[in-house]
């Protein structure tokens, strides 16, 4: 990480790019990396970019605007995203120099220099990790961007990715200031509307074999709780923490094709068996226990569900 600072230390003009349908870890290391720089270097002209945001997105700062030729002069540094298809705003191919900072594991390379820590539980455990090995002080609002973005991808310091080092570092961070309280009740906290979601999914739930559950949700489901896409596929932990499941998946309605077929994102999750490599073979991927698929239809899901039940079933004998 060292080199990535002596680069945000050389350009005048940093671009900041995180992946699609942003999460509080893209958005978290997004927003506290350019609150770093723009702290220490307040000359500096520094740009969060990406239109795709998230559920969470109204936690953070507003993206950006900024025109092509000012993205072509700039250092860009793109999180949180494993491959080139997933990053928010095409323009990063543009940049000088490209810079890729990740926990996921690889998928593309596409950086001139690429900082891959796929056992860490978060991109911004990686960016505070380093700034706590360079001794620097941050700001409380730099600090909470980091610390949302680590609870939130490690479920409060719950998934088999937490370690010692990690929560040294989350210990850092409430150092220079965190609100745990407050950061917490911000990202964990929900409406009557997602509670009465989740209510719905675990009515509704099935299970394929003996140890995975699962549940497709359509858009008319989704919205009668008036919730967007993005809100409803984030409720896959609700199937979780049941001693009798050993992995789960929640499936929700993207579109519908112009011949009338119904395609569906999925989120997949296992508790302790490795799952990545067969998400990888439906057009998805992430990390070893929790991954994301694409444009499934129903015939895809009931091959993604057998391969997922008999990873599962088999990994129990």
């Amino acid at each position: 990480m060292e080199r990535v600072f002596e680069l945000i230390d050389r350009y005048e003009i940093i671009t900041l790019f995180r992946h699609q349908a942003a999460d509080s870890d893209a958005l978290g290391s997004q927003f506290a990396l350019k609150q770093w720089i723009i702290e220490h270097y307040p000359h500096k002209r520094v740009y969060a970019l990406g239109t795709s945001i998230g559920s969470k997105g109204k936690l953070f700062p507003g993206i950006d605007s900024v025109d092509d030729d000012t993205v072509a002069q700039s250092l860009a540094i793109i999180l949180d995203t494993a491959n080139t298809s997933r990053i928010d705003d095409e323009r990063w191919q543009l940049a000088k120099y490209k810079v890729k900072i990740d926990h996921h594991i690889l998928v593309d390379h596409y950086g001139d220099l690429e900082i891959i820590e796929d056992r860490k539980g978060a991109t911004c455990e990686i960016l505070a990790s380093a700034l706590e090995k360079r001794g620097e002080h941050l700001s409380q609002t730099c600090a909470e961007y980091l610390y949302s973005g680590l609870i939130a991808d490690t479920l409060q310091f719950s998934i088999n990715a937490t370690t010692a080092e990690m929560l040294k570092t989350a210990a850092y961070l409430v150092e220079q200031g965190v609100d745990v309280a407050k950061v917490n009740e911000i990202n964990f906290s929900k409406t009557l509307n997602e509670f009465q979601f989740e209510t719905y999914i675990r009515n509704h739930y099935q299970q394929y074999g003996q140890c995975l559950a699962y549940c497709k949700i359509t858009k008319a489901e989704y919205e009668q709780f008036h919730l967007t896409f993005n809100e409803a596929k984030e409720k896959v932990y609700t199937l979780g923490k049941v001693n009798e499941f050993c992995g789960w998946a929640l499936f929700v309605e993207t579109e519908c094709t112009s011949e009338g077929e119904t395609l569906y994102n999925g989120s997949l999750r296992s508790r302790n068996i490795p799952i990545h490599d067969i998400a990888m073979q439906f057009h998805g991927g992430g990390h070893r226990y929790a991954c994301g698929v694409k444009n499934l239809n129903d015939e895809t899901i009931k091959a993604l569900l057998e391969a997922l039940a008999k990873r599962l079933e088999n990994s129990k004998m």
